[in-house]
């Protein structure tokens, strides 16, 4: 009796060696090694690699069209160009065992190879291989090498290396070798991190003087990449505009003649003006104005694009400082600690590349700038644009009526050059409308003040304007339109309050109008931050939150 009739018609089994590709991957590798059966040499640098079509094929799609369809070579003995015979060997060693090892003194090598042998698999993990191994000295080989066999993931990663680590990468002696194209495309790279534009003038001059017999005729076509209205009028005028490269060619006259002509309305010299996107500031440059508070030690800003708060570095913890920006930089002054009357005073700087007295987002943190000559609790901290002032106070022992100017360029403290206020005073707010200094309310011991006066800063004179409706103090304060906005703060009843009264410098009168939504009072003011570092710290947050939503929407304990 047969098998057959012995077991049903529907029984079946279905059997799989799982060794079974391993042995024949083994087994077709030796027969290779040992030339058996084989039906192609390829030579490479002179070198005979005896190999089997079908096995070629099958792994490659450049072998494929080798030895397939009408273009197919019947030779027995192909060379192949293009790749050396080390690469090679590499390559087959995988298209036979599905292994390769990549090291980084084979790297480049079997990379250019599984490109040409269009090995994906291959060329994919020499990309990882590589862009975990970028540096500054690799970096424009690399960037040369994905350019050429248009690997776009190896060419975002090393373009992304080399725009944020510009100023550096360019230091390199493969910056001086890169073709006009190449350096085109950097100075129009919106994404390049550069400290001010004029970086990019002298990076040109530079890479021009390397050769500059042959590359002087690329001048005025790469200078028309650079934002020249972005460049400081000073720099313009006094370098660019002189500089014999720029007036040995006519055509560059009508690029700095359009330069001009939207730089000046940033810098109100003449009126005609052009809307061109080359007025745009570099993303790296670019700024946002945000609103900054402090509550002890907690400092934050508020982003108005995004409606989020965001914490940055905290600082030494302090009751009632004085609180300014003056250029990039917010400056937090005196205030006292534990009861204890301070005169120092912190820097706070929103701009990474800035080397002194100030807070670089990189390390996140204040630091210290010279202090005051005296102790000064609730001053009143204003600046005119060029210097800060610290207005009155309490030392501990007495309320000052002295005034202290601050040069940020020289770092010192200035005592006796402005005059003494007329009522000593301290939390009350302060403005500057026209070179005039408003100093509003505040508090005198247990006397609460509704009385303002005016320092004029030509004739360096104090006088009494005149008073709010009613005394308070640690209220916002802000100016619009040549007018003084007094938000909220404390009455003299010890009550928060909503009111806004409104200070119209032209007729010195004070009216009331509509008050904030609810009481406040609370030390402000505004900066304007990098765009990059408020997209960072955004990142940072829906890390910490999970979600954009749960970041952009208060919680009840918050609100």
């Amino acid at each position: 009796m047969s098998l057959h009739e012995v077991f049903k018609p529907v029984e079946s089994v279905q059997f799989t060696d799982d060794s079974h590709n391993t042995y024949i991957l083994k087994r077709i590798s030796r027969m290779r090694l040992h030339s058996v059966l084989t039906d192609v040499v390829l030579v490479v640098e002179g070198k005979e690699f005896p190999t089997h079509r079908n096995v070629l094929a099958a792994n490659s799609d450049y072998f494929m069209a080798m030895f397939s369809g009408h273009m197919a070579t019947p030779n027995d003995i192909v060379e192949v160009k293009e790749i050396t015979a080390k690469a090679m060997e590499v390559l087959l060693d995988f298209i036979y065992q599905g292994e390769i090892l990549i090291t980084e003194e084979n790297v480049e090598e079997v990379f250019c190879g599984s490109c040409l042998l269009l090995l994906e698999s291959v060329s994919q993990a020499c990309c990882k291989f590589i862009q975990e191994r970028i540096t500054l000295s690799t970096c424009w080989g690399i960037r040369a090498l994905s350019d050429k066999f248009n690997s776009s993931d190896l060419l975002n990663r090393v373009d992304t290396f080399i725009e944020e680590n510009f100023m550096e990468a360019v230091n390199c002696d493969e910056f001086l070798e890169l073709p006009p194209s190449h350096l085109g495309d950097l100075l129009m790279d919106d994404e390049i991190v550069i400290s001010r534009e004029e970086d990019l003038y002298e990076l040109l001059l530079k890479w021009v003087d390397h050769n500059r017999g042959e590359r002087i005729q690329h001048f005025p076509s790469l200078l028309e990449k650079i934002r020249l209205p972005q460049v400081h009028p000073d720099y313009f005028e006094e370098i660019i505009a002189t500089d014999e490269l720029v007036t040995e060619h006519p055509e560059v006259q009508e690029i700095l003649a359009k330069a001009r002509r939207q730089l000046y309305p940033i810098y109100p010299m003449m009126v005609e003006r052009d809307d061109s996107k080359w007025q745009i500031a570099r993303r790296c440059l670019r700024t946002v104005s945000v609103l900054l508070t402090i509550v002890g030690p907690t400092c934050a800003i508020y982003d108005q694009e995004t409606q989020v708060w965001h914490i940055i570095a905290s600082l030494s913890a302090r009751h009632c400082p004085g609180i300014e920006t003056l250029g990039k930089y917010v400056y937090v002054v005196g205030g006292s600690r534990e009861w204890k009357r301070m005169n120092n005073c912190e820097c706070y700087d929103p701009d990474y590349d800035h080397t002194v007295e100030c807070y670089d987002p990189q390390a996140n943190g204040w630091k210290f700038v010279s202090p005051m000559n005296n102790q000064r609790d609730g001053a009143c901290v204003v600046t005119e644009g060029r210097y800060i002032y610290a207005i009155s106070g309490y030392d501990g022992h007495r309320y000052l009526s002295s005034v202290e100017m601050y040069d940020p360029s020289s770092d010192a403290w200035a005592s006796g050059a402005v005059a003494p206020i007329i009522e000593r005073r301290q939390d009350a707010m302060v403005a500057v409308v026209e070179n005039k200094i408003y100093v509003v309310g505040g508090y005198h011991g247990n006397t609460f003040l509704p009385t303002c006066e005016a320092l004029d800063l030509d004739k360096n004179e104090w006088n009494f304007m005149a008073s709010l409706s009613s005394p308070r103090y640690q209220a916002g304060v802000a100016v619009l339109n040549r007018k003084i906005y007094v938000c909220g703060g404390w009455s003299e009843n010890e009550v928060v309050t909503a009111s806004v009264e409104c200070y119209d410098v032209a007729t010195d009168c004070w009216a009331m109008v509509m008050p904030l939504p609810t009481p406040a009072a609370a030390r402000t003011t505004f900066v304007n931050f990098p765009r990059k570092m408020i997209e960072k710290l955004w990142l940072k947050d829906i890390k910490k939150t999970g979600s954009e939503e749960q970041l952009a929407q208060p919680t009840k304990k918050d609100s």
